[in-house]
């Protein structure tokens, strides 16, 4: 039996839910892939609890050590961040240690440094956890999907928002009500959604994607009220990302829709995730599961270490071609979305003759009303008025939102979301 030894860095909870993937499932992993995995060192700033540590492994709370020891084969990245875990995979690629990442973020803006760097010296980064946790997407469009051209994609990536959401939903609470986490900007502003869509954006389309071109709007807005209208019109809400080539270029970006209660992103509920791929000989293909956790993420940075372990043991190690990360060409962003419909919430001090402004300046840009509702029992002082629109361009509709933005009437800002 062949062992592999493995240093972990960052043990919160991916870390330790890693480790004990390994302690835990130790004979069946070896049963399956034939080698033997085994946590030798794990690694933290602050203090790790004696009966998280693996039987046998050393603490330490400076990584770079790792880099260098003999007792460490492959490095496993969990600490986020970027800075640390940069200098982190750098340092062990020039030491010759393949290593394991769930950094999105990371690779979202330095993917390009780092894979070229592990070419430079033919070692493996694997990175499935990085994008949608115990959801094997990355190896489906670097492998399953390999004869297929893709079109598009689209799904819900990020599980904090999809669960506000659907406790909104369910319970019939307000967002902050529902919001439960200390610091979750990156989550509800689209930050994290936008940098696993950006990795299977590149991926999927083979190019080059500046993470910060990816257009991102939020669930911060989103109250109540919308969730009530949005089943009046038989929909509901989700923060969704997505990315499609049209003649123009890739129309890409991560924004709530509104979407058929009835359709299969409806269905996707709490912390899970889901991914659609769009080919053209596969057709439209889905894939669901537990997008957030310790034991979905430590699982996918287990299986990455697996496939590691197994080259290793035989000798055979060397780096992955990773298509949109090795590829000069850059992917070229569409200068204007596609036309869709859009939703508009209206908060506003109500007085005689709202309906018919709002309507004349929508007609008089174009803009054709498919839905007009008034929220019910609203205070005047705080009226919700909501109207759908029928399918035009993104930047023709935030033309005339700034125009009804500017009457007197508005209390705050219109809300604008998609419409699947």
């Amino acid at each position: 039996m062949k062992q592999v030894r493995v240093g972990i860095v960052g043990f919160g909870t991916v870390g330790r839910a890693t480790a004990d993937i390994i302690t835990h499932h130790s004979e069946l992993i070896q049963k399956r892939s034939g080698v033997k995995l085994v946590v030798t060192a794990v690694c933290r700033r602050q203090l790790i609890n004696a009966a998280d540590v693996p039987h046998g492994a050393r603490v330490t709370t400076g990584w770079k050590e790792l880099l260098t020891s003999s007792d460490v084969d492959v490095i496993v990245e969990t600490m986020g961040g970027v800075d640390h875990s940069l200098q982190l995979l750098r340092g062990a690629l020039e030491h010759g240690k393949p290593v394991v990442t769930a950094n999105k973020k990371l690779l979202a803006e330095h993917g390009d440094e780092l894979f070229a760097l592990a070419v430079g010296r033919n070692l493996p980064i694997g990175f499935e956890a990085s994008v949608a946790g115990g959801i094997p997407i990355l190896r489906v469009i670097q492998e399953s999907t390999a004869g297929d051209r893709l079109r598009a994609l689209h799904g819900i990536l990020n599980g904090t928002s999809n669960y506000i959401l659907t406790q909104m939903e369910s319970r019939g609470i307000d967002f902050d009500q529902a919001l439960s986490e200390a610091d979750p900007t990156f989550d509800i502003d689209g930050q994290d959604a936008r940098d696993k869509l950006c990795i299977l954006a590149r991926m999927a389309f083979g190019g080059r994607l500046d993470v910060n071109r990816i257009p991102a709007h939020g669930i911060r807005a989103v109250r109540a009220v919308d969730i009530r209208s949005a089943q009046r019109l038989n929909r509901t809400i989700r923060l969704v990302a997505s990315a499609e080539q049209t003649g123009s270029g890739l129309d890409v970006s991560v924004r709530p829709w509104l979407v058929d209660s009835r359709s299969m992103l409806a269905k996707v509920e709490d912390v899970n995730n889901a991914v659609f791929l769009v080919g053209d000989r596969l057709g439209t293909q889905m894939f669901y599961g537990r997008g957030a956790g310790g034991d979905a993420t430590g699982a996918a940075v287990v299986s990455d270490l697996v496939e590691i372990a197994r080259d290793l043991a035989a000798g055979r190690l060397s780096a992955k071609n990773v298509v949109g990360f090795l590829d000069p060409r850059e992917l070229e962003i569409a200068p204007e979305p596609k036309p869709a419909g859009w939703y508009l919430r209206l908060t506003v001090h109500d007085q005689r003759g709202i309906i018919a402004r709002v309507a004349e300046t929508l007609a008089s840009d174009g803009m054709n009303i498919d839905s007009v509702q008034q929220e019910p029992h609203s205070p005047k002082e705080r009226l919700s008025l909501f109207f759908t629109v029928e399918p035009i361009s993104e930047p023709k509709v935030r033309a005339v939102i700034e125009k009804i933005n500017a009457f007197e009437f508005m209390v705050e800002p219109v809300l604008l979301l998609r419409m699947e």
